[in-house]
């Protein structure tokens, strides 16, 4: 071979070699760097993991709970940092308290350092049940009241309008099926049992529909059109409001406080006796008199009001009528962002004016006047941000924050139709509640929840997806409570069906009346359309209508322990009959349709009805495009 070939041939091999050992080197060394990476991250995560089971373990541990020690679930556990989260509508709703600190520090050094501040929990916690026009049954009262002591209540707001037994002159005001005078003794005593103090709300200048709507009090209304308001120059108005105020505290006894309303009067200065006084002074000597006579009927007894129609008046004006002296206020807000509608000016005001204040969220009955069910994230938002700004604003006044009233509207005035009912609303009522007697809602809470609805092996446990209540996914709390068994737990669960039948009803109807061309308002008036066609947007007709017939039974069954047979039957009438109406109404349309067997050509005759609105049946005259 040739020496020169020779030399070549080995340098290339060598070449090779080389190139190869230099390739499965930077392998190597690739493989090791990834084999330390991986440790490194398996390393980190771990110790990562330990760091946020430590904080979690802060949320249900003492400061200086030992290991060993065991857990006592009626001490609620020290949150980190802050009081309460405020969470935006944008957010993941989670409902923990805000974790800052990387990890529990060691018990040698909490010691060492100050406590830290729990959360902040309103000394009172009532919740408001609403009478109106639907009065529950005691016996499901006497269930109600003890879910509310468990779950942290401290008492009730009781709402009575024409489901008291007014009587005497006022007789009238009471509805055919109010409580009597021993239905309402007995609750009262149902609510004493539980250690629950009554708080009686009575209106005494707006919302006085309930009696202002009849003939024998229509003359004590500022505007004559409206019952809403009552008129404050109008001797006869105070006489009527005294004669309230005397039965409601002979029945109810002495108790420490009486709400007298005073919200949303919207027709005020208004009628001949008032339109010379300014609506600042209307309002308040209106309420100086009526707190006045409740202090001095009854001396123990301190007049609640609610705030909105005070926000804007200026401190000169309530100083000069004492109203300071006189009532406390009761601020309400049952939107999530509270600071919106109360701004940090009025609580300025406030603070001057008032050595006390009440505050009101909701739990149910703020978000809609024909909902049925409540939107558990939504209220659980509003109280939650509503113990935040508690807590800023409880020092400022001298004597704090009396408490906090969760709210639970039936209707939205006397004329509203029904809104969410009680048994639709004791999960949102419960999960509210206990959010407000602990300052907080998260994991930690969750077996108290499920024990109190008596969810037994149907507690919803979110433990391993780290997302407590789920409630942007369910925010009826539907899927998590469905199966428990707490008092309404089977309208609860008839909803959850009502609303997917809704939901089918309301795409057929979208489809069959709108979207579609054939069954048309248009195609029903004249009676000219395709019998296919018709047929075809009838399909599913039959089934959604055998499915809401087969929900008014156990409806009825399911309210009848809880309500009487004018609210049961009240409330199918409002949220089931007309679905069924306009079903029927349909299926006589497609009926009336399909008979036709022969069509009239074009063009169809014109509507007469149209002429009322201004279409003429003779040919209007082109206009010129000169604009001539």
């Amino acid at each position: 071979m040739d020496r020169t070939l020779w030399k070549n041939t080995i340098t290339s091999y060598a070449g090779w070699f080389t190139n190869s050992l230099r390739r499965r080197r930077s392998i190597l060394f690739g493989l090791i760097l990834s084999v330390l990476l991986f440790v490194v991250c398996v390393q980190y995560n771990a110790s990562n993991d330990i760091g946020i089971q430590n904080i979690q373990n802060t949320l249900v541990m003492s400061e200086f709970d030992t290991d060993e020690q065991p857990l006592n679930k009626h001490q609620p556990p020290a949150p980190i940092s802050g009081t309460v989260r405020k969470m935006e509508k944008e957010e993941d709703v989670n409902f923990n308290e805000e974790l800052q600190e990387p990890a529990r520090k060691s018990r040698r050094t909490q010691i060492s350092e100050p406590q830290q501040s729990l959360p902040y929990v309103p000394p009172q916690r009532l919740v408001h049940i609403d009478f109106k026009g639907a009065p529950p049954k005691l016996s499901y009262l006497q269930k109600l009241f003890p879910l509310i002591k468990r779950f942290g209540g401290t008492g009730l707001l009781l709402e009575w309008e024409d489901m008291f037994p007014w009587s005497g002159n006022l007789s009238p005001m009471a509805a055919g099926n109010a409580y009597s005078k021993a239905e309402i003794i007995e609750i009262l005593k149902m609510a004493a049992v539980n250690g629950l103090e009554v708080i009686p709300l009575i209106q005494t200048f707006g919302h006085v529909e309930f009696a202002l709507k009849l003939p024998d009090f229509a003359h004590l209304r500022e505007v004559q059109e409206s019952p809403q308001a009552l008129c404050p120059s109008y001797n006869a108005s105070m006489r009527f409001i005294e004669q309230m105020v005397d039965q409601i505290l002979e029945l109810h006894g002495n108790v420490n406080y009486l709400h007298i309303g005073c919200d949303e009067v919207f027709h005020m200065g208004e009628c001949f006796r008032c339109r010379s006084k300014a609506r600042e002074d209307l309002f308040l000597s209106h309420v100086k008199q009526v707190a006045t006579y409740v202090r001095t009927k009854s001396p123990n007894t301190i007049p609640i009001i609610w705030d909105d129609m005070l926000r804007h008046l200026p401190v000169a004006t309530m100083q000069l009528y004492d109203i300071g002296k006189l009532v406390e206020p009761m601020v309400w807000v049952y939107a999530e962002d509270v600071y919106r509608f109360v701004m940090q000016s009025v609580w300025e005001k406030y603070q001057i004016v008032f050595p006390n204040a009440w505050t009101a969220s909701a739990f149910k009955g703020a978000f809609g006047e024909t909902l049925y069910i409540p939107n558990v994230k939504r209220h659980l938002e509003n109280n939650l941000n509503w113990l935040q700004l508690m807590s800023n604003e409880n020092s400022r006044f001298t004597g704090g924050f009396k408490g906090i009233v969760i709210t639970g509207w039936q209707r939205y005035d006397h004329f509203a139709v029904l809104c969410e009912v009680l048994p639709s609303s004791i999960p949102s009522m419960v999960v509210n509640l206990l959010a407000t007697t602990n300052g907080y809602m998260n994991q930690s809470l969750q077996t108290d929840l499920n024990e109190g609805l008596n969810c037994g092996v149907f507690g919803h446990n979110n433990e391993y997806d780290g997302d407590f209540l789920n409630l942007n996914n369910d925010p009826h709390l539907w899927d998590q409570f469905s199966r428990c068994t707490f008092p309404g737990n089977t309208f609860f669960r008839l909803l959850y069906r009502l609303h997917s039948i809704e939901i089918d009803y309301n795409d057929f109807m979208l489809v069959t009346k709108k979207n579609r061309g054939w069954m048309t308002s248009y195609n029903v008036e004249h009676e000219f359309s395709s019998p296919l066609r018709v047929d075809e947007l009838m399909n599913d007709h039959s089934r959604i209508y055998r499915s809401l017939l087969s929900m008014v039974r156990p409806f009825q069954e399911s309210m009848t322990g809880i309500f009487d047979k004018y609210t049961i039957s009240e409330w199918i009438e409002q949220r089931i009959y007309p679905m069924i109406k306009e079903l029927e109404k349909i299926h006589n349309e497609a009926r009336d349709l399909k008979a036709k067997k022969t069509w009239p050509k074009r063009p169809l005759p014109m509507l007469k009805e149209l002429l009322r609105i201004g279409v003429t049946e003779r040919e209007l005259s082109t206009p010129s495009n000169d604009g001539t």
